[in-house]
């Protein structure tokens, strides 16, 4: 099965990383961000992988193993890897 990227913004906590590790999801990396143009100062952007059948299935899947907490989250991007 393909894999994909699924991007988003925000911060997780102990308890959603387990979430995402349960449900097979791989954390490959975090990016700081920016807030009011000083880097860092934002939410970080992470970076995880998933297998599925295509992108909107892989951000499905992403925001399922997240929830109840995806409201946390923003700026949702999936793509192949």
């Amino acid at each position: 099965m393909p894999s994909f990227h699924v991007r988003f913004k925000g911060m997780l906590n102990k308890s959603e990383s387990e979430r995402l590790d349960a449900a097979g999801i791989v954390l490959d990396g975090r990016e700081s961000s920016e807030l009011g143009g000083i880097p860092g100062a934002g939410r970080p952007v992470y970076r995880v992988r998933v297998e599925a059948s295509s992108a909107e299935e892989a951000l499905t899947l992403v925001r399922e193993a997240l929830d109840p907490d995806t409201g946390n989250f923003s700026e949702w991007k999936s793509g192949p890897t």
